[in-house]
């Protein structure tokens, strides 16, 4: 008979789109509940201490205006598309460090690894050297994911490829580093989109349904591991702008709070909560946050 796994200070998970997002509020909220600990997976690099010209900086007009004066003074003519670039790099480096620190601030051990999910070689390295470090990982939250919406008579391969390969191939690359038998856990992030569709996401749609189906799959061949493909509907980030939520109010859809969506998966992951979702005949239910 399968029991119920429980989270606890030993407890290693591995998070791919870890430190950044919403895949990161969830990691702080587990972090605070758990305090277990967590290999962080993204593509963005830590180049260490931000240039100084930008240190100190939080008004969005001014960085960029600071960046412009840096390429400047390096020689370079700054475009448009080449100031956002290094504004979005600073971004990108202040939200890791931020979830990193908060994450350790709980309690828990962190390490974050600058790594493409798509990459099986690549991926199998750095997780065969930091699992000599924080131990047998036994957990796999898969939150990575690509969007590249057009009509379908506009995609190309390359969109279809970019959509396709964080969520599918990322999947399998990821359970080709960790034995099933030795997950206790395996959580990935789906989207409603899969089920119900959306305007210019059908590459997306595909793949999330992959991962539904996946987590069945799974599910009947190691009843041991709790497996949840959670359908997850919009969060109130970055990426849902005041005019894409008034967009999803027209059709009825309520985004995900930050907070609420984040303590939905730690309540999911919650050994009391495991009853249901460890039976194989259940295994694929969709939680749809709407």
């Amino acid at each position: 008979m399968a029991t119920t796994a429980r989270i606890c200070p030993e407890s290693v998970f591995l998070v791919s789109g870890g430190a950044r997002g919403v895949t990161a509020q969830c990691v702080m909220k587990l972090a605070q509940s758990s305090q277990c600990k967590f290999i962080l997976l993204g593509r963005s690099a830590i180049n260490g201490q931000e240039p100084e010209w930008a240190q100190g900086c939080e008004d969005e007009a001014e960085l960029k205006k600071r960046v412009m004066q840096a390429l400047i003074a390096q020689g370079e003519k700054p475009t448009p598309m080449g100031v956002q670039k290094v504004f979005n790099q600073i971004i990108c480096q202040r939200e890791i460090q931020a979830t990193l620190a908060a994450v350790q601030q709980a309690g828990s051990q962190v390490e974050y690894i600058s790594v493409d999910i798509t990459n099986k070689i690549e991926l199998q390295q750095a997780i065969s050297d930091i699992s000599q470090r924080l131990g047998a990982i036994t957990g796999i939250i898969h939150g990575a994911g690509n969007l590249a919406d057009k009509l379908i008579e506009k995609k190309t391969e390359r969109d279809f490829e970019t959509v396709y390969a964080a969520k599918v191939q990322g999947l399998e690359n990821l359970l080709s580093c960790i034995p099933l038998s030795q997950l206790q856990h395996l959580v990935l992030f789906s989207s409603v989109a899969g089920f119900y569709g959306n305007a210019g996401q059908a590459d997306y749609a595909l793949a999330n349904e992959i991962l539904n189906k996946s987590a069945h799959l799974i599910k009947q061949h190691h009843p041991h591991c709790h497996v949840v493909s959670i359908n997850w509907g919009p969060w109130d980030s970055g990426m849902v702008t005041p005019e894409l939520k008034r967009a999803f109010a027209l059709r009825n859809i309520s985004v995900i709070p930050l907070d609420v969506g984040a303590q939905m998966l730690v309540k999911e992951l919650a050994e009391k909560n495991q009853n249901d979702a460890l039976s194989a005949d259940h295994s694929d239910f969709a939680r749809y946050y709407r």
